[in-house]
């Protein structure tokens, strides 16, 4: 799958899609499939992909205008999903702010994570992804769709990073971009996160040690006061010792070491210059973030390439808020797709 000896490339073939289209109440058409890539794949590491896939699904109206919706690391193709457990169901779905009734959603598995697309799974040797590779993937995907012009895209925590990138590379086919606590470069603290969380990993490989890092990015993704508030004393369900350790485990039923190192390398990675990007941008910011701190938010905007508004908030829930302060992100999209003609 991955190697560096030249490899003739090959036409790129049509993407193989299928269709599922559940009954009333939830009548929204859900398109999934996977890109065959350019052959060979080649990567910002210098190193390529062979036979190289990246999974997708679009879910709405296949005339509607395109939102493209892109979360974090462990983030996935279903943002919203006829099951309810889609990674972005607060935002995205029938009645939300992104309604597939009016909007058509796209969504991606990242390359070298744990899903449908290319997986770092079980790879060792995996080459580094970078946020730049993600977005030319996403770019290849979007052509061979036959995509014109994107109405929104919508990039929260690694996804933003993916989206500025693809921002620059869309130029004027791009309306609007919208980044969720994303920075144009890693932030020192995110840096420090992650190195700790990789040595955990070299200390012991297996789903334990995953889990003890995950612990550990849980933590840091909120704010000490909003784990002060979460938890009391004697706390029957185990208090916040058991709250780590059940997202710990969850995480790693799911992830493994390479798919981790991959994205964790891919974060660190990230550097994008903020003039590059053109298109009208909101930029939501939280204050509590301690892996996205407002410093970095505020440089993004004074260096924006096009006109760039800042909407600060505070809460507990620090970095996670892009998923927790449900109707802030709410007003925020909906502000972006009212000022979209």
């Amino acid at each position: 799958m991955n190697g560096e000896t030249p490899m003739s490339a090959e036409p790129q073939r049509k993407p193989i899609f299928e269709t599922d289209t559940p009954g009333p109440p939830e009548a929204v058409e859900y398109q999934r499939g996977a890109l065959e890539l350019p052959q060979p794949f080649r990567l910002d590491c210098g190193r390529v992909l062979y036979d190289a896939r990246l999974a997708w699904q679009c879910v709405g109206p296949a005339e509607a205008p395109l939102v493209i919706a892109l979360g974090g690391i462990s983030a996935h193709s279903r943002a919203c999903s006829s099951d309810g457990k889609g990674w972005w169901e607060e935002q995205c779905g029938l009645g939300r702010t992104l309604d597939t009734r009016r909007y058509r959603v796209l969504s991606v598995d990242w390359l070298g994570g744990c899903d449908a697309s290319t997986p770092a799974r079980g790879e060792a040797d995996f080459p580094v992804v970078s946020t730049a590779d993600q977005a030319r993937a996403l770019l290849a995907l979007l052509n061979r769709l036959g995509v014109r012009r994107v109405h929104l895209l919508a990039g929260a925590s690694y996804g933003g990073n993916v989206a500025q990138q693809l921002a620059a590379l869309l130029g004027d086919r791009l309306r609007r971009l919208v980044l969720l606590s994303a920075a144009h470069r890693a932030a020192q603290f995110g840096l420090a996160l992650r190195h700790i969380q990789r040595s955990i990993l070299e200390l012991g490989e297996g789903k334990q040690a995953l889990a003890l890092a995950r612990e550990l990015a849980v933590l840091c993704y909120r704010s000490t006061e909003g784990i002060e508030q979460r938890f009391v004393e004697n706390d029957a369900r185990g208090g916040v010792v058991g709250w780590l350790q059940h997202h710990g485990e969850k995480f790693s039923t799911r992830f493994d070491s390479a798919a981790y190192r991959c994205l964790s390398h891919s974060l660190d990675g990230h550097y994008i210059d903020p003039a590059t990007i053109r298109v009208p941008t909101t930029v939501f910011a939280v204050r509590e973030d301690l892996t996205v701190p407002l410093s970095l938010l505020h440089e993004y905007v004074a260096r924006a390439g096009g006109p760039c508004e800042l909407v600060e908030i505070s809460s507990a829930h620090g970095h996670d808020a892009f998923l927790k302060e449900a109707a802030a992100v709410s007003r925020v999209l909906s502000s972006a797709l009212e000022a979209t003609p």
